[in-house]
């Protein structure tokens, strides 16, 4: 991979917890040497500026997106959209997009597959947190692009049974601390979706 567009946003509802996730994914690119231009916007694109941006890049670029998602759309904080339908008809080919937005799995990430992005993280139903444990929920809502800037490769039934396994062991891990935390964690297992290859995992 040779770009990585990193697109966040604040919330009224959420805090900072998107920042805080983009600057953790920052930081993981610099503690670990990950030879990948990093281009960072945080509260501050719309969907003109991101379009605007993407024409830079052809191939081998991954857009990461923290924002808030509905089923055919990704927001911008000030809701309007940042990806729709017709941006995923025309724009975002050969991309790498990973979306922790609620429900974009659904049509928005299907759409944008069978168009031509090349992988597609989502979640398919609302994606929960707590606030209270928020270095934790971070480090699961990154830890699939993680993966793949470590391992390099997008291969999607292989992400799919790590991503699977590392969720459980997250669980069983802070179920011990909170059992209140095991049903937030079980439901975004249940609920993250990869499609690739014209693939969809889990199938």
């Amino acid at each position: 991979m040779n770009n990585i567009v990193i697109v966040s946003y604040d919330c009224d509802e959420l805090g900072d917890y998107f920042k805080l996730c983009n600057i953790d994914l920052q930081q993981y690119i610099s503690d670990n040497h990950i030879e990948i231009d990093v281009h960072c916007e945080h509260d501050n694109c719309n969907r003109e500026n991101l379009h605007s941006k993407l024409i830079e890049f052809t191939d081998n670029y991954i857009i990461s997106i923290y924002a808030h998602g509905e089923n055919n759309r990704i927001k911008n904080n000030k809701k309007e959209d940042l990806i729709n339908m017709d941006d995923a008809k025309s724009h975002y080919h050969n991309a790498i997009v990973y979306s922790t937005s609620c429900f974009t799995a659904n049509e928005l990430g299907v759409e944008m597959h069978n168009y031509g992005c090349k992988f597609f993280f989502g979640y398919k139903a609302k994606s929960y947190l707590s606030l209270n444990h928020k270095s934790d929920f971070i480090e699961m809502d990154n830890y699939t692009l993680r993966l793949i800037l470590d391992e390099k490769t997008i291969d999607g039934r292989v992400l799919y049974e790590k991503t699977d396994k590392y969720f459980i062991a997250k669980l069983n891990e802070l179920r011990v601390i909170n059992p209140l935390l095991a049903p937030l964690i079980m439901h975004n297992r249940e609920s993250f979706v990869i499609y690739h290859n014209r693939k969809e995992y889990p199938s």
